[in-house]
């Protein structure tokens, strides 16, 4: 997703889409079959922080709950996350760690908890016999950077597939104003905010130096997000320290998108103050503020944060100038992806309902600087009479203005990046009761390459023969790229490159994938491209 409401990111969906996740994703394990390498892969591994036994099954092992950093209590709160301390003995990692303090959204319930900087490692559940070490993909997970976890994501499906096994790693993060607030009493001179990208970081790190332990080729890691996350992924690639880290990126639904130090200060001085924390040289005060208060009053958006000590420079203004990560780079959103925000607000039955008189109302509210004159060109482009109902018109027309954004960042991208390009396009995906179809929604492309174990089971008795073909179509384009680099699983089309001269993408379609080159007029870029020269 992009930051905010207005890039498909805003506090308040969060509750709503883990209804969406127990209503359409209440079902999910379809478990995957194991290539026979070397006999089952030990439960138990050694890293250096300590032993871990996890859990081996026919179809995975899985370590949980792996602690990455020290909690983030205390004065360590808005820090940078510290090393773990050291364990005795064995540490059971049959249980995933809390998840970060939160509201109720698509983590789960609301939670104040800070302690809460854990991985998880997915493995094959055998190794190969010549000691050959696996690519890893590390998770980020979406949610607005102010909700989700990554115990959520179950990735038995992604670690045993005919183009290659991976290891997968899901982390938690601080997220909401414990990730991301900026403050003047938090300036130590180098800037502040970030603190969850830093948790990200430091879970790369940690990578790095324990992987190996699992099977994996700590020099062979793709960081893969959808949403909140793949805007992480576009800061890491902005990032000088991070840069090392990974040597392929996948960003799903999640274009570059950062506020400046200045401004992101600003709003955090005067949200401070609100909270009783008005001196601008007082971090012990905020220290100590109640983590209800952090739960519970946080602003509407929160933002990743450029011009600080950590991430000195727009990722914008890098991808640009070619000085982002030049790494391989699979990118991709879906086609009707703000529709889950206009059922928020006017699809779910009983619920108000969108009328033709709020459709100028709402185009202006939903896109940024669009003045009168210029709605009414969007009504002319997108009027009420081509569309059955208004809540539909709004969908295309915002969907496109944002998708029309992500393209042009794809297109600076490709002139430095091997860049690969999708678009998830079941128009039947599964979705919440709704009084309008919602299309290829955000993050319906989700159920396609995990299990989303906060949500059950069953799956594969609701999607469609088509579906699930598509959905193992989908997994093996994931694993193949994380292998190799290259999207090009055998015996299904290798996706091109993209070019600004040879823009060619794979639309995802349960009747059928289909390569195409108009991406940019399917989604009328176009019109947006002149309405807001």
């Amino acid at each position: 997703m992009i930051v905010r409401e207005q890039g498909w990111m805003r506090r308040g969906s969060g509750a709503v889409f883990a209804a969406v996740a127990l209503l359409v994703v209440i079902f999910a394990v379809n478990g995957s079959t194991a290539r026979a390498y070397s006999g089952l892969a030990p439960d138990t591994v050694t890293i250096d922080s300590g032993a871990l036994h996890g859990v081996s099954t026919p179809s995975y092992r899985l370590f949980n709950g792996i602690p990455y950093a020290a909690p983030p209590v205390g004065a360590l709160r808005w820090r940078p996350p510290e090393p773990v301390a050291p364990w005795p003995g064995v540490r059971e990692a049959r249980d995933a760690g809390p998840n970060c303090a939160q509201p109720t959204g698509l983590g789960g319930l609301r939670t104040t908890v800070e302690d809460c900087l854990y991985l998880n490692v997915w493995t094959p559940p055998t190794l190969p016999a010549d000691g050959r070490a696996l690519p890893v993909m590390v998770w980020i997970h979406g949610g607005s950077l102010q909700t989700g976890t990554g115990s959520m994501y179950g990735a038995a499906p992604l670690v045993s597939q005919p183009d290659g096994d991976v290891i997968v790693v899901t982390i938690n993060y601080r997220l909401g104003l414990f990730g991301f607030l900026a403050a003047s009493a938090l300036d130590d001179g180098s800037g502040s905010g970030d603190y969850g990208l830093m948790d990200q970081q430091a879970a790369l790190r940690w990578v790095h130096r324990n992987i190996a332990a699992f099977g994996g080729d700590p020099d062979r890691v793709t960081l893969d997000g959808e949403s909140a996350g793949g805007v992480s992924i576009c800061a890491h690639m902005a990032t000088p320290s991070s840069k090392p880290l990974f040597q392929a990126a996948i960003l799903q639904s999640g274009p570059c998108a950062s506020q400046s130090l200045p401004d992101a200060e600003a709003e955090g001085d005067a949200w401070a103050a609100a909270a009783g924390c008005p001196a601008t040289d007082d971090a012990t005060c905020l220290r100590t503020l109640s983590p209800d208060i952090l739960v519970d009053r946080g602003p509407d958006d929160t933002n990743i944060v450029h011009g600080n000590a950590y991430l000195p420079e727009s990722p914008l203004t890098l991808l640009k100038s070619g000085g982002m990560s030049r790494i391989p780079t699979f990118v991709g959103s879906n086609h009707d992806e703000v529709a889950l925000w206009v059922w928020i607000k006017y699809g779910i039955p009983l619920g108000p309902v969108m009328t033709a008189a709020d459709y100028p109302r709402l185009l202006a509210a939903k896109i940024p600087d669009l003045t009168p004159a210029q709605t009414d060109q969007v009504i002319g482009e997108y009027p009420l009479t081509d569309y059955p109902q208004p809540a539909l018109a709004l969908t295309r027309a915002w969907t496109d203005q944002l998708v029309c954004k992500l393209i042009s960042q794809v297109s600076d991208l490709s002139r430095h990046n091997p860049t690969y390009v999708y678009e998830f396009d079941d128009r039947g995906a599964l979705a919440p009761p709704s009084t309008f179809p919602m299309g290829a929604y955000h993050a319906a492309e989700l159920p396609s390459l995990f299990d989303l174990v906060q949500a059950g089971f069953a799956l594969d008795g609701v999607m469609t023969p088509p579906q699930r073909r598509l959905q193992s179509d989908i997994r093996r384009y994931w694993t193949r790229f994380i292998n190799t680099g290259t999207p090009d699983p055998a015996n299904l089309p290798a996706i091109p490159q993209y070019t600004p001269t040879t823009p060619t993408f794979l639309s995802f379609r349960p009747t059928g994938n289909q390569f195409s080159t108009t991406f940019a007029t399917d989604h009328r870029c176009p019109f947006w491209n002149t309405l807001f020269q």
